[in-house]
């Protein structure tokens, strides 16, 4: 039951000066972060910009997306700015911005950055300020958007396509901060993060060991090459503006890998939201998502997709894990984070099944 107005969370009346002095204090800090990002907006070039907050778009578990109107020269401009919360770890936030440009130019949908820092002035947050591109990214609202339209498969096919144009460019390319897997044992060196993910964790989680041991004894074959990987290529970072792909966003966890890596975590169980019959984030069948990569000159490995599958679920539920803990270490008061653990039973549920060798390939 919810509390009465006028009352805390546990329903006891709450004292108006204190309620009135965390007002105050919002409003403060909002109106430091916009004159932090004007600030940031003046050393990339903008003449005397105004930053003004106008929504929250997301509060995730990994940055806070702000809705930000920038005023410039008798022009407003509508923008996203993406403040890190510092928690987990991922690319610094100009290597992320240049990945988005070079994917950019290279022919997949990508907001344009105006502007990036890797300690944004007075909360020492990485933080870019990006284009707004039209579309939702809420998956709920993009998969009824989908299904009412009908558009699916092409949604499904404009994926594959973008993922060809991405793994396209050559890794000597990325950028030097850029994370790169262990070309000479790159699943060792996916299933040793794991491992030592694992050891790190306060709780012991057999299901997610055996997973990794399973990993271990069953490599696929190898890529041809290694190429930028997004790494978190999914429904919910896919921007979908009347039925198909406006743009990729959120690219902090970009690395040089397994180009399959991200074909497979797009169709990873979780990532459907009960659709399941729909192996593509819930949304499109697989053989339109692999007949737009090989379209595009991507190589499919059916092995490789398959043991992506396994690892990124067990990189998930240790993702799962390790935000629970954070919160449980009083590293965050971040809900998000402390709601992660739950769905950890989830994810080793789907890696049981996916290593499971009397199921059909691909899992769950």
């Amino acid at each position: 039951m919810s509390a009465p107005p006028g009352s805390g969370r546990s329903g006891e009346p709450t004292d108006p000066a204190a309620a009135g002095a965390g007002a105050d204090d919002d409003a403060g800090l909002q109106r430091a972060t916009e004159r932090a990002l004007a600030d940031l907006l003046t050393a990339h070039g903008w003449h005397d910009p105004v930053v003004a907050i106008t929504g929250a778009a997301s509060v995730g578990a990994q940055r806070s997306t702000l809705l930000i109107d920038i005023e410039s020269e008798d022009e407003i401009i509508p923008a996203v700015a993406q403040l890190s919360s510092g928690i987990i770890a991922a690319v610094p936030a100009t290597v992320e911005s240049a990945v988005i440009e070079l994917a950019r130019t290279s022919g997949v949908p990508a907001p344009l950055v105006l502007a990036a820092t890797d300690a944004l002035a007075g909360t020492g947050q990485p933080a870019q300020v990006v284009s707004r591109e039209p579309g939702l990214s809420i998956p709920r609202h993009v998969l009824r958007a989908v299904a009412e339209l009908g558009t699916g498969a092409e949604l499904a096919g404009e994926c594959g396509a973008a993922l060809a144009h991405l793994h396209a460019v050559d890794a000597a390319a990325a950028p030097a901060g850029l994370d790169r897997l262990d070309a000479g044992d790159l699943f060792g060196d996916y299933c040793d993060g794991l491992a030592a993910t694992l050891d790190d964790l306060p709780l012991p989680h057999p299901a997610i060991r055996l997973g990794v041991e399973w990993l271990r004894r069953n490599p696929p074959s190898r890529p041809q090459r290694q190429t930028i990987v997004h790494a978190d290529f999914r429904t919910g970072n896919l921007l979908v503006d009347d039925g198909r792909l406006s743009a990729v966003v959120d690219w902090e966890l970009a690395h040089v890998g397994d180009p399959m890596e991200d074909l497979a975590y797009l169709c990873l169980r979780t990532w459907r939201f009960g659709n399941d019959e729909l192996p593509v984030g819930g949304f499109g069948p697989l053989d339109a998502l692999r007949w737009a990569y090989e379209a595009g000159n991507g190589t499919w490995r059916e092995d490789a997709f398959r043991w992506w599958m396994a690892a990124r679920t067990a990189w998930w539920a240790c993702g799962l894990a390790a935000q629970a803990a954070a919160f449980t270490a009083g590293l965050t008061d971040s809900i998000v984070l402390a709601a992660s653990g739950r769905r950890v039973p989830e994810l080793e549920y789907d890696l049981l099944n996916l290593i499971d060798p009397s199921n059909e390939p691909g899992g769950p």
